[in-house]
């Protein structure tokens, strides 16, 4: 089976679209195998050709003679149609066999019981599916049946944002950045929720959170009930009226959320492609994604992955929007600059655009939002309130005004 699927990668590459999204290299047991696969993935991933030659030269290193093990895969393969099956089968196999040797080694740990508990819950969830979840039918896109070469461009809904901005277009790689806790996964709900309102399809990855947390910050947004009364479930009639108004209005809107824990670039190509009218992917967020391939630092992981997500977004001819942490050394209340972006530097150097959100004040609920990069657009700073209770921006009519820094006590003697 695993050479029936190598096979046919050689046969017909562009098999890879259907079947990175189901299997993983570490899926194959054959090590041979799993070298061909990812180096298929790979230029799969950088917009390159690959073919049994190039498939060869990956495992020169690995076999005594690569292109006859090249030959045999393909002789094994009467036809490529059964591939996606195949990768299927094999991803399910492989998976039972790490789920036995799991289970194997929680027999031996000094809390058997609870290990055991937590691995069956986990494989429990994982054959469950692949973690998508629609919040209603696809609303048919404002787009369909325009001409290819019409521009896409979707705004945030904020208009001194949108002035600045011009637009999140399509093709483009879109990095928000914040330090925890002041409110970027509900500034991409904020964009999410506008965006599918204009009728655009919107894919969102939540890497942090479930699908229900999701859905239980949209309600808030949308009623007057507040986080704390939903989480608490302290809710009266008027309350439950509220919400039902709410739910019943958001779960038309065309949003599909995937909350599986395991996500890679190349399943997110794969199940991009299998929904009608999408034109937004959010990424909550960048260092919870998963690479395919080993890298020597982590620096080198997340600059492969923003390079494989432009490519994305270029591929798929809309705008993929990706959350990011900012260093620890950067403080909430200080304007970030582009060396705060966490992990690399060729985050700075993939984007189109950059948004920085930091809390203009500790002691408030005012947030700033910077545009620091705009390749087509405006750089500058607009303020926003937050509410927190109901996880809602609010954009404010003041312009921002940078506060003077303090001259030190050498200066002032002086």
């Amino acid at each position: 089976m695993e050479y029936s699927v190598i096979g046919a990668i050689c046969i017909e590459p562009k098999i890879c679209d259907k079947i990175s999204g189901i299997l993983s290299p570490d899926d194959f047991s054959i090590s041979a195998c799993s070298e061909v696969y990812e180096a298929a993935c790979d230029a799969l991933s950088r917009g390159k050709h690959f073919d049994a030659v190039l498939a060869a030269d990956a495992i020169r290193n690995r076999v005594d003679d690569a292109v006859n093990f090249i030959r045999e895969c393909v002789y094994v393969t009467p036809t490529v149609s059964n591939a996606e099956d195949h990768a299927k089968l094999l991803h399910q196999r492989a998976g039972e066999a790490r789920f036995k040797l799991a289970i194997q080694e929680a027999l031996e740990s000094e809390d058997a019981a609870a290990a055991v508990a937590g691995i069956c819950q986990n494989f429990l969830r994982a054959s469950a599916g692949d973690g998508l979840q629609s919040i209603g039918q696809a609303m048919k896109s404002a787009w369909d049946g325009i001409a290819n070469d019409k521009e896409l461009r979707i705004d945030t809904g904020f208009p001194k944002l949108d002035g600045l901005l011009k637009g999140i277009n399509a093709g483009q790689l879109v990095l928000i950045g914040a330090r925890p806790g002041v409110g970027k996964s509900a500034f991409a709900l904020d964009l999410a929720e506008y965006a599918a309102r204009s009728g655009h399809g919107v894919l969102i990855y939540s890497l942090e959170m479930l699908s229900d947390e999701l859905a239980e910050r949209l309600m808030a947004r949308k009623s007057r009930v507040t986080m704390d009364k939903l989480i608490d479930k302290r809710l009266s009639d008027e309350d439950l009226a509220d919400l039902a108004a709410a739910s019943s209005s958001l779960s038309q809107l065309p949003i599909t959320i995937c909350d599986s824990p395991n996500v890679t670039v190349q399943k997110i190509r794969a199940q991009a492609r299998t929904i009608k009218g999408l034109e937004l992917i959010i990424v909550d967020f960048m260092t919870l994604l998963q690479s395919s391939q080993r890298y020597d630092s982590r620096n080198l992981e997340v600059g492969a992955i923003s390079r494989q997500l432009k490519i994305l977004a270029t591929e798929l001819r809309i705008p993929i929007v990706v959350l990011c942490q900012l260093n620890r050394t950067q403080d909430e209340t200080e304007e970030p600059g582009l060396m705060s972006l966490r992990d690399s530097g060729e985050l700075e150097q993939n984007a189109n655009k950059i948004i920085f959100l930091w809390k203009i004040d500790r002691d408030t609920s005012t947030i700033g939002v910077k545009v620091a990069k705009n390749r087509r657009g405006r750089t500058g700073i607009v303020q926003m309130g937050f509410d927190g209770s109901h996880m809602r921006f609010t954009e404010l009519t003041e312009d921002y005004i940078r506060p003077v820094k303090k001259r030190g006590w050498r200066n002032e003697s002086a």
